[in-house]
């Protein structure tokens, strides 16, 4: 518009009469470089036209292009949209996926503090029970499968002079001396498959070439599923002092066994030497005894006008000491047949025997006042003619020292303990000092005075070796002056 302008003053211009032709030519001039100029421009502009025409097809072409994007923008909007719902609702989920997350974090926390004290208390006991194993007292293995040593305590180095480390996946068999490796073994073996879980004993060889004697006690270590066997563990008991002793108390059995034999031969001579000796001399001493009765009863009847009365006095006590001594010698007599006599043992009725014992004491209860009480009495097994005598001298002692008292109580019975029967027999005489008891059932052992209670001191004597032939034995309580209780016990089971 400039040009066109500046063209049309130009034309103006060249109109006017009075310009000059210098001036003419010059706007000629002008003009035509105006017209080049606007050739130029012209050029110019159907060139530019021409790149506004592919400009505008550019444009119409990107116009689609964004159209189409605009489409796809629209679908991806879309989308987009249906993933952010689908994002909120995601993220929904995992809010409350947080949440629980967040209680399982705590529960886990809390669990794991738990598993911390837990483990702890686990690290403690580990280390107690390792300190257990390692320095218990009592020697403990283990070995695997392929009875190879996999732990060895403290108590097994010392029995064998070596280290854990030295064993440690080795055979059992380097504990074992050359000789009994392949029988050791074999007892092993048997443990581990339940054939048996106590080993009699073990040779366990040094390494200074000693040999000790083990018993061994062992249990299998089995797996989760409770069928296969991980390990074998066993604990040993040292018995060699045990099994040396065993031996030595076994050589001295032996020793003594025979000499026993020889002494028991020696003492039946010397028993049976006694019994003829004593029967032997008692026969032998009766003769005199009767010479010394016979002529003091000759000399009192022929001479007692001859005699005064200390003579006679005297005449009498030696009379009375000789019957006495024929009565010991009587008492002694049958106390060494006892020796001789053999048991016949059946069973019999305690109460019934005991009655019959009593009516052999009729004279001595005439004038008396006697209480006698018989409670349970078992029957028993033994030789009832011997029984019967036990029964016949206890009642005697019984009514002998409670003579002395205005109404003597006599209480008989027995009862049932374990494998024995007990009798007892009580009184409520003068009983004895019970530091004496030793000497009660010893022959001519008497506690008592002869001018208080008649007796030569053979009859519980008696009763002692009776019972002791039936496996038997016999004892007495009793207070000075408050009575005594005798006791004799025979086996149930003859």
């Amino acid at each position: 518009m400039e040009k066109r302008k500046r063209t049309n003053e130009l034309l103006l211009k060249s109109r006017e009469p009075f310009i000059k032709n210098e001036e003419k030519e010059e706007l000629v001039r002008k003009l035509e470089l105006a017209e080049k100029e606007l050739a130029y421009q012209k050029r110019k502009i159907e060139k530019r036209a021409a790149e506004l025409v592919i400009a505008n097809k550019e444009l119409i072409f990107l116009i689609e292009e964004k159209e189409n994007r605009a489409a796809e923008l629209v679908i991806v909007n879309k989308e987009l949209s249906n993933q952010n719902e689908e994002k909120e609702k995601r993220a929904s989920e995992l809010v409350i996926a947080n949440n629980e997350l967040a209680f399982q974090n705590e529960e886990k926390e809390k669990r794991a503090a738990e598993l911390l004290i837990t483990n702890e208390k686990y690290r403690v006991t580990n280390e107690y029970l390792n300190d257990l194993y390692m320095y218990s007292n009592t020697p403990i293995i283990v070995w695997n499968s392929k009875y190879e040593i996999t732990r060895f305590n403290k108590a097994f180095e010392i029995i064998t002079g070596r280290n854990e480390k030295e064993v440690l996946g080795k055979s059992l068999k380097i504990l074992f001396p050359s000789s009994k490796k392949k029988d050791s073994l074999e007892l092993i073996k048997e443990s581990r498959t339940g054939e048996r879980l106590e080993i009699d004993e073990i040779e366990i060889v040094h390494t200074d070439g000693s040999v000790r004697i083990l018993q061994w006690n062992s249990a299998n270590i089995m797996s989760s599923d409770g069928k296969t066997i991980i390990s074998t563990i066993a604990q040993c008991q040292d018995i060699t002092q045990r099994k040396r002793a065993e031996e030595e108390i076994r050589k001295l059995n032996e020793t003594l066994e025979q000499k026993v034999i020889e002494r028991t031969k020696q003492l039946e001579e010397v028993n049976t030497e006694l019994e003829s000796y004593s029967y032997s001399v008692s026969h032998d001493l009766r003769a005199p005894l009767r010479h010394i009765v016979g002529f003091i009863e000759l000399l009192i009847k022929n001479n007692l006008a001859q005699l005064d009365e200390t003579g006679i006095h005297y005449l009498n006590i030696i009379s009375l000491s000789a019957i006495e001594m024929g009565n010991m010698i009587d008492a002694l007599l049958n106390f060494s047949r006892l020796g001789k006599t053999k048991i016949q043992r059946k069973k019999f009725n305690s109460r019934d025997m005991v009655n019959k014992a009593l009516n052999t004491f009729q004279v001595e209860l005439t004038g008396r006042d006697v209480e006698i009480i018989i409670g349970k009495l078992p029957d028993a097994i033994g030789d009832e003619y011997l029984i019967n005598q036990v029964w016949i001298n206890l009642i005697s002692n019984a009514l002998k020292y409670s003579r002395k008292k205005e109404k003597a109580v006599i209480e008989i019975g027995g009862k049932r303990v374990n494998n024995e029967t007990i009798f007892q027999i009580k009184d409520n005489g003068v009983g004895f000092d019970m530091n004496y008891a030793d000497n009660l059932f010893g022959v001519f052992q008497r506690l008592h005075k002869a001018r208080d209670f008649e007796g030569i001191g053979i009859g519980l004597a008696n009763v002692n070796r009776i019972v002791m032939k039936h496996d038997g034995k016999c004892w007495a309580e009793s207070e000075v002056d408050k009575g005594a209780t005798f006791y004799f016990s025979l086996p149930v089971n003859q």
